[in-house]
């Protein structure tokens, strides 16, 4: 390969829905997101909430699902429709300086902000403890 050759990809799968069956998808694999560290909170949240959504339903898991689906979908509808890959990965080195300047940029700070102010942009329910026997 010539020493100049460059290849990267970035790419994101939208998941219909997180749930299947006795099946729920948590984190990346059912919200990935694209810049600020959006997608490790997203998924620390989303495990509390399936987590006391099932508590909560005391057994009945599609009941949970369903909560959790709604609940996480209007958390992280921020990132819905955002896809940084050509971004963050550009074709040309002229798109790599831009990219770079950007990210060093005023505009990258003030869009990091309102990134880190949309996490906090969900009611965390208090569910209760569950009793280990």
């Amino acid at each position: 390969m010539p020493p100049d050759f460059y290849l990267d990809a970035l790419a994101r799968v939208r998941m219909p829905r997180y749930i299947s069956g006795r099946v729920a998808l948590v984190g990346d694999s059912a919200y990935g997101n694209t810049l600020g560290g959006f997608g490790t909170g997203s998924a620390v949240v989303g495990a509390y909430v399936l987590a006391g959504e099932l508590a909560v339903a005391a057994g009945e898991y599609g009941t949970a699902f369903a909560r959790y689906e709604k609940l996480m979908r209007g958390y992280v509808k921020i990132g819905g429709n955002s896809n940084a890959g050509r971004f963050l990965a550009p074709k040309t080195g002229y798109g790599l300086r831009v990219r770079d300047w950007f990210l060093g940029s005023r505009l990258f700070d003030l869009m990091d902000k309102y990134a880190d102010d949309a996490t906090d942009d969900i009611e965390l329910a208090d569910y209760p403890a569950l009793q280990v026997r």
